[in-house]
């Protein structure tokens, strides 16, 4: 049930090693089964933070609850997006929505 959707303008050379790290980032975080844990990133050339074009990410996380130490999760989320893209932590976003059970549907019905 967790998804993670990573969004840069910068980009992004291997597709595949930065949705099979940014899976195993979010399972390992969270305490979730990597089995329940998707994961999407696109690259966006049309985006700007604070003024400059220069290399930026957002990212946005929803689950059914959010991990205890947001500011742990978000710390392995930056480290993540730095390592495999080389973007500064001060030019990623990070948003964390806790969905509501009835409001998340799987395999033909909701939690």
């Amino acid at each position: 049930m967790p998804y993670l959707n990573i969004v840069t303008n910068k980009t992004i050379e291997d597709e595949s090693a930065l949705l099979a790290a940014a899976s195993r980032t979010v399972s390992e975080a969270t305490g979730k089964q990597e089995t329940y844990v998707m994961v999407s990133a696109a690259h966006n050339p049309n985006m700007m933070m604070g003024g400059s074009t220069a290399p930026l990410a957002f990212l946005d996380y929803r689950a059914l609850g959010l991990p205890a130490e947001r500011s742990a999760f978000s710390d392995a989320l930056c480290q993540l997006i730095s390592e495999r893209l080389s973007i500064p932590g001060e030019r990623i976003y990070v948003s964390m929505t806790d969905s509501e059970r009835q409001n998340w549907g799987w395999n033909h019905q909701t939690f």
